[in-house]
C-alpha cells in the first residue's frame, strides 16, 4: 500500500528550509555584517558588533529548534510539531515586527507567509496525530498494531 502523504510533510519541508535559511543568514552576517545595517536604514558603527553577536546567535538557535523539530517528527513525537508551530509563530510575529519597525514589505511576505504555513501545517498534523493515534506518518490510515 502507498505511504499517505500527511501535514507533517509539509511542515518537515518548511522546517528544512527555514534551518536552510537560517545558515544562509548566519553566513551572510558573518561575512559581511555592514551591509545588513545599511540596509535598514542605520550607520554601521563598531560597537554594534554585540547586535551582530546576538543576531546570530538567534538564528542558530531556530535552526536548532528547528532541527529538534525534524527529530521529534521524525520520531513520531508531538513535540517535534509543537515545536515547528512555535518556530512559525515567531517567525509571523518577527516579519510583522520588521514591517512596522523599518516598513520592509519583503520581510513581511517572505517570513510572514512561512510563519503562517508553518502554524496552519503543523496544527493540521496535530490534528492528524491525534486522529490517527502516536503515528507523526503513517504507512496507512487504519493503525492496527
Amino acid at each position: 500500500m502507498p505511504k499517505k502523504l500527511t501535514w507533517s510533510l509539509g511542515l518537515v519541508i518548511l522546517l528544512i528550509f527555514q534551518i536552510i535559511v537560517a545558515l544562509v543568514i548566519v553566513g551572510f552576517l558573518t561575512v559581511d555584517f555592514p551591509s545588513l545595517v545599511q540596509q535598514l536604514g542605520l550607520k554601521y558603527q563598531p560597537e554594534l558588533g554585540i547586535l551582530q553577536f546576538l543576531i546570530i546567535y538567534g538564528f542558530v538557535i531556530s535552526a536548532s529548534i528547528c532541527l529538534w523539530s525534524l527529530i521529534w517528527i521524525k520520531n513520531s513525537n508531538i513535540a517535534g510539531i509543537q515545536a515547528g508551530i512555535t518556530v512559525g509563530i515567531l517567525l509571523f510575529a518577527l516579519g510583522v515586527a520588521f514591517f512596522v519597525e523599518f516598513n520592509r514589505v519583503d520581510v513581511l511576505l517572505f517570513d510572514s507567509i512561512r510563519g503562517a504555513l508553518m502554524v496552519v501545517f503543523g496544527l493540521l498534523a496535530c490534528r492528524d496525530y491525534f486522529a490517527r493515534g502516536t503515528s507523526c506518518f503513517s504507512i496507512n490510515s487504519n493503525n492496527s498494531n
